[in-house]
């Protein structure tokens, strides 16, 4: 017979006269002993029976008359080997700890068992309180700010158009792309040296030049780099946090210049004032990654018609912007908690380079990478100052994301009660056609037709297709609703223009009785100012035709910082900001003597050397050259005056001489450099710089050195 079967017949015949022993115990009278003895007994004789030291079997009963357990635990318990030490010990400290998780009548000590139940107690209570502050109206407030920032969290990777042109032509081709420019960049260093280059040439900077580093390029938050962009530092450019709010819902952060930047931004308002592009263009050449000026000859160069340039102008500025990100800042844009303060105008650069960027991907089709652009500039300001409502409607059904704009609607109606929203709503028939819940479509569609049955007569009209007799005649007959509704058509007309659509839109139309637009209201409120901004920036005049008047005719206006806010509405942290706004004052002043006078001057000159030039032989090499050192000493007595401006600031220099002539400056410096500035603005160009129109290479390297 084996050894296992031994140790079996072994422990049956132990618990034959265990249950034996049990059974031969005197009973007494008393009922409470009836009723206690049979349940701890057997265990306390069943755990005895098994061997082991005295003091190991009164600590066994001891346990187990403290924590009573069912017969038929007491089975396995019997059935594993216990023929060692170990296992017996094992089976002894279980025992402890099953002792030692039981309440205060398993012999916890009182003191353990209260502070157990006083921290119990602490945190129901502070549930409770965390469950009554929700319900508050505050709590309410942190909730929906908290569903609105999961709703606009992003994804860096969506950041970048590059990712998507991946994703759309395949990694392949793009490298194929971008061998070919490589190539091509190669034969114009290689080919012969050309005397008028393009505005793009002369930007790219001198070949052989030091480049940024190649992690610099790839690890940027916004934009991927280029590798011929210059290697230069922001110039000043910096950002820090400004404040926390203690639920963490949101993390206010600024950009701030520092005295050189504001130096080149004093520099750079005054060339603007200057009407002269080409003065901007040598501003950028020296200071790369200037955030106004690139945004200011980006328009320069769709004025080109270079609109690869400008878009890539645009992409430097957002990589600059990059460059500043801290780590914090990261991490609150991909959580959506991130917030820019509009009344800055430092940080409004980032509103406008971001729109730019955002239109330049739609010519692109990248609309995913669109789309992420538009949900980061929403969520910096709940105000949403440049309307990026009236763009992500249109831009989530181009990029596939009908779902998420269905969310982003539930929530946005809870939240907003601008009267646009009706509008924006409309979209929601194309989101869920997308998705293939033609039902539901069709069902948001009547409702639509009966909300802004106006909406949809002009949209039959814009399609080509007769309106049917359930809209017929209503129509928009203020600015207010025009403007709304030329709006809304504008972004989302071509993808209305589909079989699937129009075939909803004849159909619900058709089912329909006469929609009765007397119960509806009647006028819409008029555009805000962001949605003024953003027609503005458009450009759609038919648009611009019914906007509000007061807020396109509200100045300062500039590019650089269209329709920006009140003045009493900014903060202003640096000097050369507030510059818009002391140059209006002076306007609304009126021109002094000496301002006339210089003014005078100066149109008689230009006035003479249009005439001189008129009558010049275009071909006298000896004219050619005059010409030529004109320009030179030109350049030559400009840069003089911005080191002299920059290395003195409180000498006026030829910025000084600006600011005097604008009535910026004070009163007691006007006129005090007369005839420097005489002879400055005598020889800074006639405008008749063209972009893309150069001089000789050679003149070029006397202006950088």
């Amino acid at each position: 017979m084996s050894t296992r079967q031994l140790r079996k017949l072994e422990r049956q015949r132990e618990l034959e006269k265990a249950t034996q022993a049990t059974r031969e115990e005197p009973k007494d009278s008393d009922e409470e002993d009836e009723l206690i003895q049979p349940a701890a007994k057997p265990r306390a004789s069943l755990f005895a029976a098994l061997g082991g030291d005295d003091e190991e079997d009164q600590d066994d009963e001891d346990e187990e008359d403290q924590v009573p357990q069912e017969p038929k635990q007491a089975s396995p318990a019997t059935e594993a080997p216990l023929s060692s030490k170990k296992s017996k010990k094992k089976k002894k400290k279980k025992g402890k700890k099953q002792a030692s998780s039981t309440t205060d009548a398993t012999g916890i000590p009182p003191e353990k068992a209260g502070t157990d139940e006083d921290e119990i107690d602490k945190a129901i209570k502070e549930l409770q309180l965390d469950t009554n502050a929700a319900r508050g109206s505050g709590g309410h407030e942190i909730n929906t700010r908290r569903r609105i920032n999961e709703l606009l969290k992003i994804n860096t990777y969506h950041l970048k158009a590059v990712n998507e042109m991946r994703n759309l032509f395949g990694r392949e081709a793009m490298e194929a792309a971008d061998a070919e420019e490589g190539q091509e960049q190669n034969r114009r260093r290689r080919g012969p040296v050309q005397q008028q280059v393009d505005l793009e040439t002369f930007l790219r900077g001198t070949p052989g030049a030091k480049r940024l580093p190649e992690i610099t390029l790839r690890r940027n938050l916004f934009i991927q780099g280029r590798d011929h962009w210059p290697r230069q530092s922001a110039g000043g450019l910096t950002m820090k946090e400004v404040q926390k709010v203690a639920d963490g819902s949101w993390t206010e952060y600024t950009f701030c210049h520092d005295r050189e930047y504001d130096t080149i931004q004093t520099t750079f308002f005054a060339l603007v004032q200057m009407g002269d592009p080409m003065r901007l263009v040598y501003l950028l050449k020296e200071c790369p990654y200037h955030i106004s000026t690139l945004l200011q000859v980006s328009n320069v160069a769709k004025q080109d018609q270079n609109m690869a340039l400008a878009s890539e102008l645009c992409e430097r500025a957002l990589f600059t912007f990059g460059r500043l990100a801290t780590s914090s800042f990261r991490q609150n844009i991909e959580q959506g908690t991130a917030r820019l303060d509009f009344r800055r105008p430092e940080n409004r650069e980032f509103w406008l380079a971001g729109y730019h960027y955002i239109r330049s991907l739609v010519r692109k089709g990248t609309y995913r990478t669109a789309l992420e652009w538009a949900k980061l500039i929403y969520t910096l300001d709940p105000k949403d100052p440049y309307a990026m409502r009236h763009l992500i409607h249109f831009l989530a059904v181009r990029a596939h994301e009908s779902k998420w704009f269905i969310d982003f609607m539930k929530e946005l109606e809870q939240t907003s009660v601008d009267r646009d929203l009706a509008y924006i709503r409309q979209t929601l028939v194309l989101a869920k056609l997308q998705i293939g819940e033609t039902e539901e479509a069709g069902k948001e569609l009547a409702r639509g037709m009966q909300e802004v049955p106006w909406l949809y007569c002009a949209l039959f009209q814009e399609l080509n297709l007769d309106a049917p007799p359930s809209i017929w005649g209503i129509s928009s007959d203020s600015d207010s609703r025009s403007f709304w509704v030329k709006l809304y058509i504008s972004k989302t007309k071509d993808l209305w223009n589909n079989t699937q659509a129009m075939g909803l839109l004849k159909t619900v139309a058709k089912s329909l009785e006469r929609v009765d637009a007397t119960g509806l209201p009647s006028d819409d409120a008029p555009a805000d100012q962001g949605a003024t901004r953003l027609a503005y920036l458009d450009g759609d005049t038919s648009l611009l035709a019914v906007a509000p008047r007061e807020l396109l005719e509200a100045q300062p206006n500039y590019e650089f910082d269209p329709l920006p806010p009140a003045e009493e509405d900014n903060i202003f942290s640096t000097e050369s900001m507030r510059l818009p706004w002391q140059q209006q004052d002076a306007r609304q002043r009126g021109p002094t003597q000496e301002m006339l006078h210089q003014m005078e001057q100066l149109l008689g000159r230009r006035l003479a050397a249009a005439g001189a030039a008129a009558g010049a032989d275009a071909g006298a090499d000896s004219e050619d050259e005059e010409m030529r050192r004109v320009e030179l000493e030109d350049d030559e007595e400009l840069r003089r005056d911005l080191e002299a401006h920059a290395a003195r600031a409180n000498e006026p220099g030829l910025i000084g001489t600006l600011l005097q002539m604008l009535g910026v400056a004070r009163n007691g410096q006007a006129g005090e450099r007369a005839g420097e500035s005489d002879g400055l603005l005598d020889n800074a160009g006639t405008g008749d710089e063209v972009p893309g129109s150069w001089p000789d290479d050679d003149d070029d390297g006397d202006r950088n050195r």
